[in-house]
């Protein structure tokens, strides 16, 4: 959603000057952001991992992570601005950049370094710079050998990008027990990983946030309707590939959920 958003945002605020910055949220106005804003002109937009980066170009950055709630939308003028949860709203000649539910939202000053949380990100599987299969193989090896890895890859200081759906859809597709231990991974297997990774989140990029299986035989080419997945959100539900029922349970200090077939990641 990061790298869509920058992406959109490079589209139609780049260059743009700010006409009107407001704030519902008390503890945003607390931080004076949007009357810091007013009057400045916005520059570039970054994605790094699920981290938002607008620039403008007074030498501010805005950082805002969504977490599990958090939403960025653009409204084009002539459609009102749904007031409900807005925490900022950033308007330009033809467009309204409006920012629901997220507190995880700070303004940075000329020079002021980024948060930690950014500057720790292991490599962003969508960055030009990075190479998804070498990067990530590379990035498992400096983990704790004992550590699982579906665990692994949802850390965003080991590589950054791939989420809660993105793993179990990537490591399904790359044929990986995500309850192995990563010192257990050979090198083409890592690899495999990270650039099944890239794929999906490039496809997710490309066709809107739809997250769906790869093209099966049999099947149009193209974007699947949302909610077809190989094993996400399919807890009992046969395996696409082999039949055998998917399961599920809790992963890691945050619990979050992995689906996985036992058959095909053996």
């Amino acid at each position: 959603m990061s790298h869509r958003n920058a992406r959109d945002w490079n589209r139609v605020l780049a260059g743009r000057p700010l006409l009107r910055a407001w704030s519902d949220e008390p503890m945003i106005a607390a931080r004076r952001i949007p009357e810091r804003l007013e009057g400045d002109t916005v520059e570039s937009a970054e994605a790094r991992g699920k981290h938002h980066l607008l620039r403008f170009e007074s030498g501010r950055v805005l950082h805002s992570h969504l977490m599990m709630s958090g939403v960025w939308r653009l409204v084009p003028d002539g459609r009102p601005v749904r007031p409900g949860g807005l925490f900022l709203g950033l308007q330009v000649p033809g467009w309204t950049a409006a920012l629901y539910r997220c507190p995880n939202v700070r303004l940075l000053e000329p020079g002021e370094p980024l948060p930690a949380s950014v500057r720790r990100l292991g490599r962003d599987l969508l960055a030009a710079s990075t190479d998804p299969a070498a990067d990530t193989a590379a990035a498992l090896r400096r983990c704790d050998p004992g550590r699982q890895v579906g665990d692994a890859v949802m850390d965003q200081r080991v590589v950054s990008g791939i989420g809660n759906v993105y793993k179990s859809e990537s490591l399904f597709l790359a044929g990986v027990d995500p309850w192995r231990a990563v010192g257990s991974l050979s090198d083409d297997e890592a690899a495999r990983v990270g650039a099944i990774a890239a794929e999906l989140l490039e496809r997710g990029v490309r066709d809107g946030g739809r997250i769906s299986t790869h093209d099966r035989p049999g099947r149009p080419p193209g974007p699947r309707p949302s909610g077809e997945k190989w094993v996400y959100g399919r807890r009992g539900l046969p395996c696409r590939r082999c039949g055998t029922p998917i399961l599920s349970r809790g992963q890691g200090d945050a619990n979050r959920t992995t689906y996985w077939c036992p058959a095909c990641q053996s």
